[in-house]
């Protein structure tokens, strides 16, 4: 709980919904917080049919077309989406003998795959980077040549900026 409120991603709430907590055990033996949003907001939540990339079709056969490339694997990526503020008393949950909110987009939530996907897919646009590609909290960055790889033009320009 400390590490989530001192990052910012979770916040003390005032709401009339309370989900349940659950301690998950992974297969590395480490544990983990799982909050389950199946009884609450997961109920009464529209789906989101934003369209998800197809690994074959278009992640796969892009990556091929360029001999250069590189996996960035995004570490906690929902947890860098922001939520807006009448949004963040729906994904209160109790820990602590303490009723907590998501400050940041969390993990479990219905639309939560679509909502980073589309967050993702639309810095890729903003930022007009070439071959690019996002499979969910995977990037892929390819080149045809070493140097176009490792400085793509749009890249080194939106970092700039």
């Amino acid at each position: 709980m400390i590490r989530l409120l001192d990052a910012g991603i979770i916040e003390p709430a005032k709401s009339p919904w309370r989900a349940q907590v659950l301690v998950v055990h992974q297969s590395n033996g480490k544990k983990r917080l799982f909050v389950d949003y199946s009884v609450t907001i997961n109920k009464y939540t529209y789906l989101d049919a934003y369209p998800l990339p197809h690994i074959d079709d278009e992640v796969i056969n892009k990556v091929a077309q360029d001999p250069f490339y590189s996996s960035l694997d995004l570490k906690s990526v929902y947890h860098q989406v922001p939520l807006a503020p009448e949004e963040r008393p729906m994904t209160a949950f109790e820990a602590d003998d303490r009723l907590f909110q998501y400050y940041r987009l969390p993990f479990g939530v219905t639309n939560g795959v679509s909502a980073f996907q589309r967050v993702t897919d639309d810095f890729i646009k903003r930022h007009k980077l070439r071959k690019v590609y996002a499979d969910l909290d995977d990037l892929t960055v390819t080149g045809a040549t070493k140097d176009e790889h490792q400085k793509p033009a749009a890249l080194t320009r939106s970092c700039q900026n």
